[in-house]
C-alpha cells in the first residue's frame, strides 16, 4: 500500500516555535524531499486527479456531486453566503460561520424572488450555494477560503463578463442586508450573511483517470473528484490506525485532512502528531504500508517527502526542527 498524505495550512504564519514532533521529523529526514509551488489547494488536488483547468479550476460541480446534486453537463458555480465587514475604506470577507439549513433556505427563497428564473440559487448544503448557468461567463474567481480575512477588492471577479456579477453581489447585498434572518442572527451576535461570492465555476471534466485506488476525507472537492473518477471515497477516521485496519494491502490511496478550524497551531500539530505521523511511521516499519508521500503544505509553496521502508536504515540523516523546512 502506497499513502499519499495531504495536509493543508501545514506550515502556517506562526511558525513552529519549539514544537518538535519526532515521527513527522524522521519521516522526513530519512525520505526524498521536493518543494513544489503551490497555487491553491483547489489547484493541487485537481491536477492530481488529471482535471484541466477551465476558466477556473470548476470546483462548483465536483462539490455539487459531492453534496447529492446532479451536476450532469451543465455550467455551475457556486454562488455562497459569506459576511463582508467595512474595514477601513474597504471591504473585508469575515471568518467561516455556522449557518442552519432553515436560514438558509429563507435568504434563498429571498433571492430567487427577486432575481426570477435566469439566477436560480440552489442551497444544496446550508453554507454551499450553487447557480446553473446557460454559458460559461468570462471571467476569473477566487475561492471563498483565499478571501477570508482580507480586503476584497482584488479578490473579486475580473474578467470582461465580471461587472455583471459584480452588480448582482450589491444587488443581492441589498436584499439581505435588511433580511430578518440577518435581523436575527445579529440580535443573537451572530455574523449577518449579508452577500454572496461567486467561484469555482465549470463543468465535470469527461476524464476517466483513476489516480488512486481509495479516497478518504470529509472536504467535498476530494469527495466529488473521486466520485466522478468511480474511486471509493471514505469518511476521514479519527487517526492512520483507524484508517489503514478498514483498508487492504494493496493500491494508492490519497488521504486529504480537514483544512484547520480554530485550533491553536501548537494543539493541531500535537494531533497530527498522535493521529497520523506516528501511526503511520509504526506502519511503515513493520511493513504494513510500503510507501508514504507526505504533502505539507503552506501558504504558497508545498513540501513533498516520499519515504519507503528502507529509508528508515538511514540513522546518519539526522533529524531537524520542522521550522528548517517552512
Amino acid at each position: 500500500m502506497h499513502c499519499n498524505l495531504y495536509i493543508p495550512d501545514f506550515f502556517s504564519a506562526e511558525g513552529f516555535s519549539s514544537d518538535s514532533l519526532a515521527a513527522a521529523e524522521t519521516l522526513i529526514a530519512r525520505g526524498r524531499r521536493k518543494r513544489i509551488a503551490l497555487i491553491s489547494p483547489e489547484a493541487w488536488l485537481f491536477e492530481r486527479f488529471g482535471v484541466p483547468k477551465q476558466r477556473d479550476w470548476p470546483v462548483a460541480p465536483y462539490t455539487l456531486l459531492a453534496d447529492g446534486g446532479a451536476p450532469e453537463r451543465h455550467y455551475w458555480m457556486r454562488a455562497d453566503p459569506v459576511h463582508l465587514r467595512v474595514s477601513r475604506d474597504s471591504l473585508g470577507m469575515g471568518d467561516t460561520f455556522e449557518v442552519s439549513r432553515a436560514e438558509s433556505e429563507a435568504l434563498v427563497e429571498t433571492l430567487n424572488r427577486h432575481f426570477g428564473p435566469t439566477m436560480l440559487f440552489y442551497p444544496v448544503r446550508p453554507a454551499r450555494w450553487y447557480v446553473r448557468l446557460e454559458k460559461a461567463p468570462d471571467m476569473q474567481t477566487t475561492p471563498a477560503a483565499a478571501a477570508r480575512g482580507l480586503a476584497i477588492d482584488e479578490k473579486l471577479p475580473s474578467g470582461p463578463d465580471a461587472m455583471r456579477f459584480h452588480a448582482l453581489m450589491n444587488e443581492a447585498q441589498m436584499l439581505l442586508h435588511e433580511h430578518p434572518v440577518n435581523a436575527g442572527r445579529e440580535a443573537r451576535g451572530e455574523l449577518a450573511l449579508n452577500s454572496i461570492w461567486f467561484w469555482g465555476a465549470g463543468v465535470i471534466d469527461a476524464s476517466k483517470a483513476r489516480p488512486f485506488s481509495t479516497v478518504v476525507g470529509d472536504d467535498p472537492l476530494t469527495r466529488g473528484l473521486a466520485l466522478a473518477a468511480g474511486i471509493p471515497a471514505r469518511e476521514l477516521p479519527k487517526d492512520a490506525g483507524s484508517m489503514l485496519a478498514g483498508l487492504g494491502d494493496e493500491g494508492v490511496a490519497l488521504v486529504v485532512l480537514d483544512a484547520p478550524r480554530g485550533e491553536q497551531p501548537r494543539e493541531r500539530r500535537t494531533a497530527l502528531e498522535r493521529d497520523w505521523f506516528e501511526p503511520f511511521l509504526a506502519a511503515l516499519r513493520s511493513g504494513r504500508i510500503g510507501m508514504l508521500t507526505l504533502h505539507l503544505a503552506g501558504e504558497n509553496r508545498l513540501l513533498q517527502v516520499e519515504t519507503v521502508r528502507s529509508d528508515l536504515r538511514y540513522f546518519w540523516r539526522r533529524r531537524k526542527a520542522l521550522s528548517a523546512f517552512s
